[in-house]
């Protein structure tokens, strides 16, 4: 390559990198001063995460004992729909069916 050449592209580098700067991205690389404050984020997630466990565990309603139940067997017993007055279903049948109990 003749030095005419090499000069030539040299400065047309040093035009480009004028008119066109480096891009720079937003957010810091891994190799920044960042870097710390990235590697605290999974930490302070979990802290966040255990906190929030926490206060729902101890906020949460206390759930009704076996012994606090009411009891259903402690009763006498009686019959079946003793209690209710229930009128008869023998006028409902048929005239022409004859129920047999033995």
């Amino acid at each position: 390559m003749s030095d005419d050449l090499e000069t030539s592209f040299a400065r047309l580098r040093e035009a480009d990198a004028r008119a066109a700067p480096a891009w720079r991205p937003l957010r810091p690389g891994p190799l920044t001063a960042a870097a710390p404050a990235r590697r605290l984020q999974p930490v302070v997630s979990l802290a966040a995460a255990a906190a929030v466990a926490v206060a729902v565990w101890l906020l949460a309603p206390a759930r009704p004992r076996v012994a606090d139940l009411p009891s259903l067997i402690d009763h006498e017993p009686r019959d079946l729909f003793a209690t209710l007055d229930l009128p008869s279903t023998d006028g409902l049948l048929p005239s022409h069916l004859t129920v047999v109990m033995p």
